[in-house]
């Protein structure tokens, strides 16, 4: 009887070390070794901040048009808050006033009463402004301004008008927004332009007019300590992969860093640095909406708006853009500093890029004082006077400030000063011109 038994009993035996083994086969056949996350290193490529559209690309003056006279201003603030009261708007079908407009009814445009007009440092399209206000219109022209003015004359009892007009061009689109309580919204401005500083225009004949402040003013000027943002940051969220980065100083002049697709020049004396990715180039012109929008998207990939830029400048046929710095709503210039981030877009990526690595942290700043200045009307007539400017050639006035490295101490000063715009370059009005002493431009 146990005989008989013994020989089922190895077969089962035999039967389970057969199917163990197939188990274990099927095992190692199919192991995969699980890594810890952290065996990877995760490099951090946040450098600073993101920024929406409507922080980038912003007006740096606007000016009420009353029956009488002109009043206007450069502050952030009151610029914001005239935005804001703008902001629930939702603007219907645009349509071009006119295929060409005169200079002189552009000055006109501007002069006319009851209108408030806003003034972008470069050519805005208006595909890019559907970023800032709301269009009911979803066929926008490519067209972009850099002028944008408000009218509250009465056509009818809830409806104001938008104009936007290119003075380069030149050339105007109109809109309207409808549903609006006009009376409350015209109240709300004419409220806050009466406190506003005057200015006067300045009329030059077969020319733009400009707009100049009729007072003096004070403005705080300030003294930060020198802080950097380290390059290695930048190497980190510039390059695809950090870790096979080559590094090569440069002396004491700066440091670069490349690997076999993309080079990054760090200049220590002006602390600015500069990426090209040269297989990116590219010889064809672009949309500038596309391009403002790469560029915006690129820089908010790495958290890469360390202070105040805005946009300040396109150029669609080589596909660059610039974003310069402003302090407290005004541009900030340098001989001695990079004071803009500006890139040329490439193939499906960004070509070059070049920006400070400076930030002008309010917790750095070291000092203040109060600076006077002359009214923008008294500046024009100064410089006016000076036999080599061609004044039919300024195509702006206003107040920058210059910023200038302190030569014993890690020291940044930001000076106050009157600027005049002149075939795409802002020269500087020096204190002693204004003083009366040698001539300063600069």
């Amino acid at each position: 009887m146990g005989l008989k038994y013994i020989e089922q009993v190895k077969s089962v035996i035999l039967l389970l070390l057969i199917l163990l083994s197939l188990t274990l086969t099927f095992t190692i056949w199919t192991f995969s070794p699980s890594y810890e996350a952290n065996e990877t290193p995760v490099v951090d490529i946040a450098i600073a901040d993101k920024k929406k559209m409507e922080e980038i690309i912003k007006p740096y003056r606007l000016l009420y048009s009353h029956a009488e006279n002109l009043t206007g201003s450069t502050s952030p603030l009151i610029l914001d808050k005239v935005f804001s009261s703008m902001k629930s708007w939702e603007l219907q079908t645009v349509e071009p006033l006119k295929n060409k407009v005169s200079i002189q009814q552009i000055n006109e445009f501007i002069r006319t009463p009851n209108r408030l007009t806003f003034f972008y440092p470069a050519e805005v399209p208006i595909k890019t402004f559907s970023n800032i206000l709301s269009f009911n219109d979803r066929n926008l022209p490519n067209a972009s301004f850099n002028r944008l003015v408000i009218d509250w004359n009465k056509t009818s009892e809830d409806e104001v008008r938008l104009y936007f007009i290119n003075t380069i061009k030149p050339k105007v689109y109109t809109t309207y927004v409808d549903k609006v309580d006009r009376e409350t919204f015209s109240a709300d401005i004419y409220k806050q332009s009466i406190s506003l500083s005057p200015y006067n225009e300045i009329e030059r004949p077969g020319k733009l007019s400009l707009y100049a402040s009729n007072n003096p003013e004070n403005v705080m000027g300030f003294t930060y300590i020198l802080e950097e943002i380290a390059p290695e940051k930048f190497k980190n969220a510039l390059f695809s992969n950090p870790s096979l980065v080559r590094s090569n100083p440069l002396g004491t002049s700066g440091q670069e860093f490349s690997d076999d697709s993309a080079l990054m020049n760090v200049k220590f004396t002006s602390k600015e640095l500069g990426y090209v990715h040269p297989s990116s180039e590219s010889d064809k012109a672009g949309n500038p909406a596309d391009i403002i929008q790469y560029t915006v998207n690129f820089v908010n990939e790495h958290n890469g708006w360390t202070d105040d830029y805005r946009f300040s400048r396109i150029n669609p046929a080589t596909l660059q853009v610039s974003y310069q710095l402003y302090m407290y709503g005004m541009p900030v210039f340098s001989k001695d500093m990079s004071t803009e981030i500006s890139q040329l877009w490439g193939v499906d990526r960004v070509y070059r890029y070049n920006r400070p690595y400076y930030t002008l942290n309010e917790s750095a700043r070291f000092k203040t004082r109060e600076v006077p200045l002359s009214s923008g009307q008294a500046t024009y007539d100064l410089i006016s006077t000076i036999s080599n400017i061609n004044m039919s050639s300024v195509d702006e006035i206003l107040i920058g400030y210059n910023l200038t490295r302190d030569d014993e101490q890690p020291l940044l000063n930001l000076e106050p000063s009157w600027y005049y715009l002149i075939n795409g370059q802002w020269n500087r009005v020096s204190p002693e011109l204004l003083g009366g002493g040698k001539y300063g431009l600069e």
